[in-house]
C-alpha cells in the first residue's frame, strides 16, 4: 500500500518530463541567444570595417570635418582607459589652442571611477597625465555639441549610429586616417602592463594625423 506522504511528496512521471522539457527548452533558448549575439557581432564586424576602410581609402569628409572643428569627442566603453587618455594626448600636442575643444565620455560609463592603476603608469611613461580623471558617461549634450566624434571600435560605432543618430554623419574610428594601424583599437581593461602599453601605442600613432589637421585649423584662426 503506497503512503499518502510519498503519493503527495513524490512529482510524477509526467511532471518530471514537464521540467525536464523546460530544462531542455531553456538550454536550447541560451545556446540559440549566444548564436545570435555571435551571429550580430560577425555582422557589424564585417559590415564595419567594410565601411571603415572606405573612409581611410577616402577621407575626404573626416579631412574636412577635422579642419573646420571647433569641439573633438572621443568616446569608449568606460571613459576610463581608452577614451581619456586619447583626449588627454591630444590635448598635450596641440598645446595653446584654446579654441578647440577636447573632451572625452563613455558609453557604458560608471559616472566617477576612477582609471585603473596601470592606466596610470602607462600613461606617464608615456608623458601623459591622467591624474584626477574620473569617468563620465555620454550624454546627448555632449554629442550634439562635438563637431568630430572618435570611437574605438566597430561595436561602438555601431552603438553610436542607433543610441544617437544625429552623430550618423560625424562618428569615426580613432584610426581612420591611420592606415598602418589596426582599425580597432581594443580594450586593455583586466589585462597587464604589457597589454595597456599595446593599447597606448596603438593610440599614439592613430592620433598623429588628427593632431596635425587639428593644428592646420587652428592655424588659420
Amino acid at each position: 500500500m503506497s503512503s499518502p506522504l510519498r503519493e503527495l511528496s513524490a512529482p510524477s512521471e509526467a511532471a518530471v518530463r514537464g521540467i525536464a522539457h523546460a530544462s531542455l527548452g531553456r538550454r536550447t533558448r541560451d545556446v540559440l541567444a549566444r548564436v545570435v549575439r555571435k551571429l550580430s557581432d560577425t555582422t557589424v564586424t564585417l559590415v564595419e570595417s567594410r565601411r571603415g576602410e572606405r573612409i581611410r581609402r577616402d577621407p575626404a569628409r573626416l579631412i574636412a570635418a577635422l579642419r573646420s572643428a571647433k569641439a573633438v569627442l572621443i568616446v569608449c566603453h568606460g571613459n576610463i582607459i581608452r577614451s581619456p587618455f586619447t583626449a588627454r594626448l591630444v590635448r598635450r600636442e596641440l598645446g595653446d589652442q584654446p579654441r578647440i575643444s577636447v573632451s572625452s565620455a563613455g558609453l557604458g560609463a560608471t559616472p566617477g571611477t576612477p582609471p585603473p592603476p596601470a592606466a596610470f603608469r602607462v600613461a606617464a611613461r608615456l608623458h601623459v597625465d591622467l591624474g584626477q580623471h574620473a569617468a563620465a558617461a555620454l550624454t546627448s549634450e555632449a554629442v550634439a555639441a562635438s563637431d568630430v566624434v572618435f570611437v574605438m571600435d566597430f561595436l561602438q560605432l555601431r552603438v553610436m549610429r542607433s543610441r544617437f543618430p544625429e552623430a550618423r554623419a560625424k562618428a569615426f574610428l580613432l584610426t581612420s586616417l591611420a592606415p598602418e594601424a589596426a582599425l580597432e583599437v581594443r580594450d586593455p581593461f583586466g589585462g597587464d602592463e604589457a597589454a595597456f602599453q599595446a593599447c597606448y601605442d596603438h593610440i599614439s600613432r592613430s592620433v598623429r594625423p588628427i593632431v596635425r589637421l587639428l593644428e592646420e585649423r587652428g592655424d588659420r584662426r
